[in-house]
Protein backbone atom coordinates (compact mmCIF):
# COMPACT_ATOMS: atom_id res chain seq x y z
CA UNK A 1 0.00 0.00 0.00
CA UNK A 2 2.94 2.33 0.69
CA UNK A 3 4.13 1.93 -2.92
CA UNK A 4 0.68 2.83 -4.20
CA UNK A 5 0.50 5.94 -2.01
CA UNK A 6 4.01 6.99 -3.11
CA UNK A 7 3.12 6.81 -6.78
CA UNK A 8 -0.08 8.77 -6.20
CA UNK A 9 2.07 11.43 -4.51
CA UNK A 10 4.42 11.55 -7.52
CA UNK A 11 1.48 12.01 -9.86
CA UNK A 12 -0.03 14.70 -7.62
CA UNK A 13 3.22 16.67 -7.62
CA UNK A 14 3.19 16.60 -11.40
CA UNK A 15 -0.34 18.01 -11.45
CA UNK A 16 0.80 21.18 -9.69
CA UNK A 17 3.05 21.94 -12.63
CA UNK A 18 0.38 20.89 -15.12
CA UNK A 19 -1.94 23.60 -13.89
CA UNK A 20 0.63 26.19 -14.96
CA UNK A 21 1.19 24.73 -18.45
CA UNK A 22 -0.16 26.00 -21.74
CA UNK A 23 -2.10 22.85 -22.60
CA UNK A 24 -5.55 23.68 -23.92
CA UNK A 25 -8.04 21.74 -26.02
CA UNK A 26 -7.50 23.25 -29.44
CA UNK A 27 -7.31 22.60 -33.14
CA UNK A 28 -3.53 22.48 -33.23
CA UNK A 29 -0.45 24.38 -32.14
CA UNK A 30 0.67 27.85 -33.25
CA UNK A 31 4.25 26.80 -34.01
CA UNK A 32 4.39 23.02 -34.47
CA UNK A 33 8.20 22.73 -34.49
CA UNK A 34 10.27 22.14 -31.35
CA UNK A 35 14.06 21.84 -31.52
CA UNK A 36 14.40 18.67 -29.44
CA UNK A 37 13.68 14.97 -29.65
CA UNK A 38 10.30 13.54 -28.73
CA UNK A 39 11.68 12.11 -25.48
CA UNK A 40 13.30 15.44 -24.60
CA UNK A 41 10.01 17.23 -25.26
CA UNK A 42 8.22 14.88 -22.85
CA UNK A 43 10.94 15.47 -20.26
CA UNK A 44 10.53 19.25 -20.42
CA UNK A 45 6.75 19.20 -19.89
CA UNK A 46 5.47 18.55 -16.35
CA UNK A 47 2.24 17.08 -17.69
CA UNK A 48 4.31 14.03 -18.69
CA UNK A 49 6.40 13.60 -15.51
CA UNK A 50 4.96 10.21 -14.59
CA UNK A 51 4.74 9.06 -18.21
CA UNK A 52 8.49 9.60 -18.57
CA UNK A 53 9.05 7.40 -15.51
CA UNK A 54 6.99 4.64 -17.15
CA UNK A 55 8.85 5.02 -20.46
CA UNK A 56 12.15 4.71 -18.61
CA UNK A 57 10.99 1.62 -16.73
CA UNK A 58 9.79 0.03 -19.99
CA UNK A 59 13.05 0.92 -21.75
CA UNK A 60 11.21 2.60 -24.63
CA UNK A 61 13.36 5.71 -25.04
CA UNK A 62 14.74 4.61 -28.41
CA UNK A 63 11.29 3.69 -29.74
CA UNK A 64 9.85 7.03 -28.59
CA UNK A 65 12.71 8.83 -30.36
CA UNK A 66 12.30 6.84 -33.56
CA UNK A 67 10.53 7.86 -36.77
CA UNK A 68 7.13 7.55 -35.11
CA UNK A 69 3.94 9.34 -34.18
CA UNK A 70 3.26 9.28 -30.45
CA UNK A 71 -0.19 9.76 -28.91
CA UNK A 72 0.92 10.18 -25.27
CA UNK A 73 -1.43 9.97 -22.31
CA UNK A 74 -0.89 12.74 -19.76
CA UNK A 75 -0.30 12.28 -16.05
CA UNK A 76 -4.03 12.86 -15.58
CA UNK A 77 -4.73 9.81 -17.76
CA UNK A 78 -2.30 7.82 -15.63
CA UNK A 79 -4.08 8.98 -12.47
CA UNK A 80 -7.40 7.86 -14.01
CA UNK A 81 -5.85 4.43 -14.51
CA UNK A 82 -4.40 4.32 -10.99
CA UNK A 83 -7.73 5.27 -9.42
CA UNK A 84 -9.74 2.68 -11.36
CA UNK A 85 -7.18 -0.11 -11.09
CA UNK A 86 -6.68 0.60 -7.40
CA UNK A 87 -10.41 0.47 -6.70
CA UNK A 88 -10.77 -2.81 -8.57
CA UNK A 89 -7.81 -4.32 -6.76
CA UNK A 90 -9.13 -3.33 -3.34
CA UNK A 91 -12.61 -4.61 -4.23
CA UNK A 92 -11.13 -8.03 -4.92
CA UNK A 93 -8.83 -8.06 -1.90
CA UNK A 94 -8.86 -5.16 0.61
CA UNK A 95 -5.49 -6.25 1.99
CA UNK A 96 -3.55 -6.42 -1.27
CA UNK A 97 -0.78 -3.95 -2.03
CA UNK A 98 -0.65 -2.77 -5.63
CA UNK A 99 1.30 -0.17 -7.59
CA UNK A 100 2.50 0.45 -11.12
CA UNK A 101 5.65 -1.43 -10.12
CA UNK A 102 3.57 -4.61 -9.98
CA UNK A 103 3.01 -4.47 -13.74
CA UNK A 104 5.59 -6.73 -15.43
CA UNK A 105 8.03 -4.70 -17.53
CA UNK A 106 7.09 -6.55 -20.73
CA UNK A 107 3.39 -5.90 -20.11
CA UNK A 108 4.09 -2.21 -19.47
CA UNK A 109 6.24 -2.05 -22.59
CA UNK A 110 3.55 -3.64 -24.76
CA UNK A 111 0.82 -1.42 -23.28
CA UNK A 112 2.74 1.78 -24.05
CA UNK A 113 3.36 0.58 -27.61
CA UNK A 114 -0.40 0.95 -28.22
CA UNK A 115 0.23 4.71 -28.38
CA UNK A 116 3.12 4.59 -30.87
CA UNK A 117 2.54 4.44 -34.64
CA UNK A 118 5.47 3.96 -37.03
CA UNK A 119 6.08 6.91 -39.35
CA UNK A 120 5.13 10.56 -39.04
CA UNK A 121 1.41 11.39 -39.19
CA UNK A 122 1.08 15.16 -39.42
CA UNK A 123 -2.22 17.01 -39.39
CA UNK A 124 -1.74 17.63 -43.13
CA UNK A 125 -1.76 13.85 -43.66
CA UNK A 126 -5.15 13.41 -41.99
CA UNK A 127 -8.65 13.48 -43.44
CA UNK A 128 -12.12 13.40 -41.95
CA UNK A 129 -12.59 9.71 -42.77
CA UNK A 130 -10.75 7.55 -40.26
CA UNK A 131 -7.51 6.09 -41.60
CA UNK A 132 -6.29 2.85 -40.03
CA UNK A 133 -2.70 2.34 -38.88
CA UNK A 134 -0.86 -0.34 -36.94
CA UNK A 135 0.92 0.52 -33.72
CA UNK A 136 4.29 -0.85 -32.63
CA UNK A 137 2.32 -3.46 -30.69
CA UNK A 138 0.59 -4.53 -33.90
CA UNK A 139 -2.97 -3.53 -33.02
CA UNK A 140 -5.10 -1.34 -35.31
CA UNK A 141 -5.87 2.28 -34.48
CA UNK A 142 -7.78 4.93 -36.40
CA UNK A 143 -6.73 8.53 -36.97
CA UNK A 144 -8.97 11.31 -38.28
CA UNK A 145 -9.07 15.12 -38.44
CA UNK A 146 -12.60 16.39 -37.87
CA UNK A 147 -13.98 19.93 -37.74
CA UNK A 148 -16.09 20.42 -34.61
CA UNK A 149 -18.19 23.39 -33.55
CA UNK A 150 -18.39 22.71 -29.82
CA UNK A 151 -16.20 25.47 -28.42
CA UNK A 152 -16.61 28.50 -30.66
CA UNK A 153 -20.31 28.18 -31.51
CA UNK A 154 -21.36 30.86 -34.01
CA UNK A 155 -18.21 32.89 -33.27
CA UNK A 156 -15.97 31.82 -36.16
CA UNK A 157 -16.53 31.10 -39.84
CA UNK A 158 -14.20 28.10 -39.85
CA UNK A 159 -14.59 25.42 -37.20
CA UNK A 160 -11.48 24.16 -35.41
CA UNK A 161 -10.27 20.72 -36.51
CA UNK A 162 -9.49 18.12 -33.87
CA UNK A 163 -7.38 14.99 -34.12
CA UNK A 164 -9.26 11.84 -33.10
CA UNK A 165 -7.51 8.62 -32.13
CA UNK A 166 -9.52 5.38 -32.11
CA UNK A 167 -8.44 2.25 -30.26
CA UNK A 168 -10.04 -0.35 -32.54
CA UNK A 169 -11.53 -3.42 -30.94
CA UNK A 170 -13.78 -3.96 -33.95
CA UNK A 171 -16.96 -5.23 -32.33
CA UNK A 172 -20.42 -4.07 -33.26
CA UNK A 173 -23.93 -5.50 -33.24
CA UNK A 174 -23.81 -9.09 -34.49
CA UNK A 175 -26.42 -10.81 -36.65
CA UNK A 176 -28.61 -11.47 -33.62
CA UNK A 177 -28.53 -7.80 -32.64
CA UNK A 178 -26.76 -8.45 -29.34
CA UNK A 179 -24.92 -5.51 -27.79
CA UNK A 180 -21.15 -6.00 -27.41
CA UNK A 181 -19.58 -5.65 -23.99
CA UNK A 182 -17.40 -2.68 -23.05
CA UNK A 183 -14.16 -4.54 -23.69
CA UNK A 184 -15.31 -5.22 -27.28
CA UNK A 185 -16.16 -1.64 -28.20
CA UNK A 186 -13.89 0.78 -30.04
CA UNK A 187 -12.66 3.69 -27.91
CA UNK A 188 -12.48 7.12 -29.55
CA UNK A 189 -10.23 9.72 -27.93
CA UNK A 190 -9.62 13.36 -28.88
CA UNK A 191 -6.25 15.07 -28.84
CA UNK A 192 -6.07 18.18 -26.67
CA UNK A 193 -2.89 19.42 -28.38
CA UNK A 194 -1.88 18.12 -31.79
CA UNK A 195 0.70 18.36 -34.55
CA UNK A 196 3.81 18.92 -32.41
CA UNK A 197 6.78 18.23 -34.69
CA UNK A 198 9.98 17.26 -32.87
CA UNK A 199 13.37 16.54 -34.42
CA UNK A 200 12.53 12.85 -34.48
CA UNK A 201 8.77 12.44 -34.75
CA UNK A 202 5.27 13.83 -34.23
CA UNK A 203 3.20 14.16 -31.04
CA UNK A 204 -0.57 14.36 -30.59
CA UNK A 205 -1.45 14.62 -26.87
CA UNK A 206 -4.59 12.77 -25.76
CA UNK A 207 -7.16 14.52 -23.56
CA UNK A 208 -6.79 14.37 -19.78
CA UNK A 209 -10.08 12.44 -19.53
CA UNK A 210 -8.49 9.44 -21.25
CA UNK A 211 -7.76 6.42 -19.05
CA UNK A 212 -4.33 4.97 -19.74
CA UNK A 213 -4.27 1.52 -21.35
CA UNK A 214 -8.03 1.86 -21.98
CA UNK A 215 -8.61 0.19 -18.63
CA UNK A 216 -12.19 -0.79 -17.85
CA UNK A 217 -13.11 -0.49 -14.18
CA UNK A 218 -14.89 -3.17 -12.13
CA UNK A 219 -14.12 -5.90 -14.60
CA UNK A 220 -14.08 -8.73 -12.09
CA UNK A 221 -16.46 -11.38 -10.81
CA UNK A 222 -18.22 -10.79 -7.52
CA UNK A 223 -19.32 -13.75 -5.42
Amino acid sequence: MKKYILLIFIVAVGFVGCEQSDYLIDGGVHDPHVDMTTYEYLQTNPVFDTLVLLIDRAGLQDEINGDVTFFPPTDFSIKNYLDKKGQDTLAQDPFVEWSMEDIPVETLRDSLKMYIVPGKINRTDMVEDTQVYQTLLGNDVGVALIAVDDTYTNQVSTWPEYVYYTFIRGAGLDASGSIPSDEELDVIERAQTSGIQTNTGVIHVLENSHTMFYFIQNHFVEN
